[in-house]
């Protein structure tokens, strides 16, 4: 008999362990708060590790439109290149990547995951509930509560509803709230066709290209700018620390409005070409950094989470989506189709087996950057007392398989 699994969240996250989880031959029910599945913010970076599983769950990479990224490289303020950390097909052939480092907008990631859950696997379907908001979840029962008093009930329950999770409370016994980093991020769009018909950008854009990550830095503030949608449009996001609190924006919220003289205002003192770049921003997002400590494990009773639900990502590494969907795979990896309700504790046991100590060192290098990580050991051994430093972060995300590492896991059982 299948297990009747009830998903918390339809973010990529909990799409993601939808599919899956269907795929597998369990029955899913994900339920989502917002009427309309409308994913937000701007681009995204999906890492070979994200699209090794996205191509083994069937999604269509073409509904992406994405750009292949072929490096990341470092500049100063000015435009002067510093240095190249990621030569994308060298780093591949080094670590035996056969996958694509992609980059995408973040709205058609998820449009992609959404047509992919529709598909019918063997005459099911994941059933999507929308305008359902949770009030709170029974980790002994695996029921939700929905604030409209309606119940669902499941053989297990995912909770996939991101940072500010309700589903989080339910294992640490009390609300978990975030905590402000002392960083904040401007998100903001610019049509690549507006910039080619200025001469000071349109020279920028020739100078750096529109097939990589480039990170334009100083000691506290970062522009970093990459194509997506086909080439369309160019993501960016200036992340530099708040001098008030108005200029610092909301908690994690992707919605909270900016505006482009507040961003020159910020990022006054980099190249003309960068601020006549910041002159052009369509729809500014101004989005607080903040995270919270990750529980001390991933799953309770009938409970599991995942994604940003059970370790906040900030974007430092570019890895969350990622993590979210390493998390979806690993679990529904040790929950084969013939798992049974009497059965899941110990599979669940595996899933943070395989999924805690990677992903909560993937959260805590996110905070930082590349100049800080051997700040971060201290942070770490927090939560994993022996934990040791990865030498080199790509090295530790892109050759990840939990798929994998969870079938290998249930066969030694």
């Amino acid at each position: 008999m299948p297990l009747k699994i009830v998903v918390v969240g339809a973010g990529l996250g909990g799409l993601g362990a939808a599919i899956a989880l269907n795929r597998q031959g369990h029955n899913v029910t994900v339920i989502e708060k917002s009427g309309f599945l409308n994913e937000v913010g701007a681009a995204i970076t999906v890492a070979p590790n994200a699209t090794r599983i996205l191509k083994r769950w069937g999604c269509n990479l073409d509904w992406l439109y994405p750009i292949h990224c072929e490096k990341l490289q470092v500049w100063d303020k000015n435009g002067k290149p510093l240095r190249t950390p990621v030569v994308t097909e060298k780093h591949r052939k080094a670590l035996n990547v056969q996958e694509e480092w992609l980059l995408t907008h973040r709205v058609d990631l998820h449009n992609a995951l959404r047509c992919t859950a529709a598909q019918v696997i063997d005459d099911r379907k994941v059933d999507i509930r929308l305008s359902s908001q949770v009030l709170s979840v029974d980790v002994g029962k695996g029921e939700v509560v929905l604030e409209d008093g309606s119940k669902y009930v499941g053989d297990l329950v995912v909770g996939a509803d991101g940072v500010h999770s309700r589903c989080v409370d339910a294992i640490a016994g009390e609300r978990r709230e975030t905590v402000k980093t002392g960083q904040s991020c401007f998100r903001f769009l610019v049509p690549i066709e507006k910039m080619q018909e200025n001469p000071l950008t349109s020279s920028m854009l020739e100078r750096i290209g529109l097939n990589g990550i480039h990170v334009f830095t100083t000691e506290d503030r970062r522009l970093v700018v990459y194509p997506s949608r086909g080439g369309l449009l160019l993501n960016c996001a200036g992340i530099y620390p708040p001098t008030s609190a108005e200029e610092s924006g909301e908690n994690n919220l992707w919605h909270n409005t900016g505006s482009v003289s507040q961003l020159v205002k910020t990022f006054r003192g980099f190249g003309e070409d960068l601020l006549e770049m910041c002159g052009m921003a369509e729809d500014v997002k101004l989005w607080s950094l903040a995270s919270r400590d990750p529980t001390p494990t991933f799953v309770k009773g009938k409970l599991a989470l995942i994604g940003d639900a059970a370790h906040p990502m900030l974007p430092h590494q570019g890895q969350g989506a990622a993590q979210a969907f390493e998390d979806a795979a690993a679990l529904a990896g040790v929950l084969t189709a013939d798992t049974t309700p009497e059965q899941l504790s110990q599979r669940l046991e595996m899933y943070n087996k395989l999924r805690y100590s990677h992903s909560v060192t993937v959260m805590i290098m996110s905070r930082t950057n590349e100049e800080r990580r051997a700040e971060m050991l201290d942070e770490l051994r927090r939560f994993i007392p022996d934990a040791e430093l990865p030498k080199d972060m790509f090295a530790f995300t892109w050759p990840s398989d939990p798929m994998t590492e969870a079938a290998q896991l249930v066969a030694s059982d």
